[in-house]
């Protein structure tokens, strides 16, 4: 069969759904797909999410080191960091440990933002899991840990 004979059909091809990969891959694609909405909701982007979730771990972070935290170029940091103390989730100042580098915290807002941020993420993963009993779900991310061990 060509894949112009699937055109229409609810179903991908038997031979991907056979695939623990195309599974794994497809299963990942909705989870980001429904984070993404629900990080939207919030008028928060995903790369302004990673800044927040380091900044919620770490307290203050010097902005180079946060760049490498997040996988970005520093240059590309500055307009998201720009954008989050906008809005008041962040504030900016000199590093103490080097007063010519410039550091990163969260403010009262931004803590209170990764809160509700929480929340939605939580609902969005439960909506995903909803056909998975609580025991399922369990063995599901061991599971997962276990493969990015």
């Amino acid at each position: 069969m060509t894949m112009l004979t699937y055109v229409g059909l609810a179903r991908e091809p038997l031979g991907l759904l056979a695939s623990t990969g195309y599974l794994l891959a497809r299963v990942g694609s909705e989870s980001r797909r429904r984070f993404v909405k629900a990080l939207e909701e919030h008028d928060i982007a995903l790369a302004q999410y990673g800044v927040l979730m380091i900044l919620g771990e770490v307290e203050r972070a010097p902005q180079r080191a946060l760049a490498d935290a997040v996988g970005i170029d520093p240059r590309n940091l500055v307009p998201i960091l720009d954008e989050l103390e906008k809005r008041g989730f962040l504030r900016r100042g000199s590093d103490a440990g080097d007063r010519r580098r410039n550091a990163v915290a969260l403010s009262p807002a931004g803590h209170a933002l990764l809160g509700e941020l929480a929340v939605a993420g939580a609902r969005a993963e439960d909506g995903l899991l909803s056909p998975l009993s609580a025991s399922e779900r369990k063995q599901l991310h061991s599971l997962l840990e276990r493969l990015l061990s």
